[in-house]
């Protein structure tokens, strides 16, 4: 067997060289996009915590919201109701009518 040529040895240690410039480019890319994903997860989590922090919020408060700015009204609709009482829009859609409805908004205060 003969021995590798100077010129060969060069070229192959030319190659190696490119070759591992390559590689470290390719590791730098690697760890901006693995850096991206980490984030990117971060922020999905926060956006999920945020959704359902807001939707558990909405079901158990917004009925007493509600509640809340109906009380004031309550005796203006009794009135129409035949002393029912309301819990929410729905029974008082059950309740009244469209014309009786209207009636009730006519009376209540406008600010301007």
């Amino acid at each position: 067997m003969l021995p590798p040529t100077t010129s060969l040895n060069e070229q192959i240690k030319k190659l190696v060289e490119e070759n591992l410039e390559y590689s470290k480019e390719i590791l730098k890319l690697n760890k901006k996009i693995y850096h991206d994903i980490v984030w990117k997860r971060i922020f999905f989590a926060i956006k999920l915590i945020i959704i359902i922090t807001l939707i558990i919020f909405s079901v158990v408060y917004l009925p007493l919201i509600l509640k809340n700015l109906l009380a004031p009204y309550q005796n203006l609709i009794q009135q129409f109701t035949n002393g029912q009482k309301i819990e929410d829009i729905k029974s008082l859609q059950k309740i009244l009518n469209q014309k009786q409805i209207q009636e009730i908004l006519n009376k209540i205060p406008k600010d301007n």
